[in-house]
């Protein structure tokens, strides 16, 4: 290495450096600068937003930047900024370029926010944090499921009973309303609200059904929610007794009708159990057969009578059928059998 001094004028002093000092210099640089050129990058990560989101599951996304060096990914998620859940870790690789992914979570919770980000590891477990994100789960709006039609017998308490779903639906204030066959007037509040419970069911007992009534079920909200209408279908209610008519081979049947049906026709009918066409079914059904017919007869203001003599030719239990065809009552049977013998000599089976 070479130095030279040049002299210029008075006080002024320059130094020049020789070629052999410029290419030393140049060896000891070179190395450095190809060291860092090398250098591998830090994989980064970043949340992405959520999609697919229903009332209890939703699609985390985010982007990987793997940069070179193997990595993976996991998203933490929960109600708070704790989190508490984390999904699997998934491996992207170490490519140049970004890789977009997602991983679905699932038991959430209506009405709650939750908060979640992407968690990428590389190296000997080195972590590298997303920005933390939120959403909320979609919610269900409130419906209710009410059967689309019962029958009960006049003057017999019944229960309807029904569920409230969607957000929301537990504990919440229902009352009943109705509106009586033939369903002309605006349905109105009857009995007292009630609450449904955890699962959002509720039962209203109604103690009295004088005839044939449409009910539903509103929310006392300020923009009630409103259940379909259930038709209630009343029907007569019917007894039925037997004894010996006083002749061989022959019973006398006889009972009343609530409230009165006069003219209307009585079937006696014998009980049998046959085999179901429906292979999902392969238990015996019970059918009911007619046997002998007669008719209602007037009795009180409230109630009919019907009676009749008959030779029973097949034994077994009988059930009377009152059967009707229009109007705010509907055709019912007797809750109670009678075991009736056939006569003797004539049983058929």
């Amino acid at each position: 290495m070479t130095f030279s001094e040049n002299m210029e004028g008075p006080g002024m002093r320059s130094w020049k450096i020789t070629a052999p000092l410029l290419a030393s210099a140049a060896l000891v640089l070179a190395p450095v600068s190809h060291a860092a050129s090398t250098a591998p990058l830090t994989p980064r990560v970043a949340t992405a937003g959520v999609t697919h989101l229903l009332s209890n599951s939703a699609l985390l996304n985010a982007l990987i930047y793997p940069n070179g060096t193997p990595t993976g990914y996991y998203f933490q998620y929960g109600p708070t900024l704790f989190y508490g859940s984390q999904t699997p870790t998934v491996n992207v690789g170490a490519g140049p370029a970004k890789v977009k992914v997602g991983q679905q979570v699932g038991g959430l919770q209506q009405g709650v926010v939750y908060h979640y980000r992407v968690v990428g590891v590389y190296g000997a477990g080195t972590l590298v944090m997303g920005r933390d994100l939120s959403f909320t789960p979609k919610q269900t709006p409130l419906a209710f499921q009410l059967p689309k039609n019962v029958q009960a017998v006049v003057g017999t308490p019944f229960i309807l009973s029904g569920t409230l779903t969607g957000f929301g639906s537990a504990h919440h204030q229902v009352v009943l309303q109705a509106s009586p066959f033939p369903y002309l007037e605006a349905f109105s509040n009857i009995g007292v609200p009630g609450v449904t419970d955890a699962a959002g069911r509720f039962s209203f007992r109604v103690a009295n059904l004088s005839r044939s009534t449409q009910f539903r079920v509103s929310t006392l909200d300020l923009r009630p929610i409103i259940s379909p209408v259930s038709t209630v279908r009343a029907a007569v209610r019917v007894t039925l007794s037997a004894r010996s008519s006083g002749h061989t081979g022959l019973v006398r049947l006889f009972g009343t009708v609530t409230p009165a049906a006069v003219g209307a026709q009585v079937q006696f009918q014998l009980q049998k159990s046959v085999r179901s066409n429906n292979p999902e079914e392969p238990e015996p059904v019970v059918r009911f057969v007619t046997q002998f017919t007669s008719t209602v007869k007037k009795a009180g203001r409230t109630f009919s009578r019907f009676s009749l003599v008959a030779k029973v030719r097949r034994g077994g239990r009988y059930r009377a059928f009152v059967r009707l065809h229009s109007g705010p009552l509907v055709s019912g049977a007797s809750i109670q059998t009678v075991l009736l013998h056939a006569a003797p000599g004539k049983a058929k089976h």
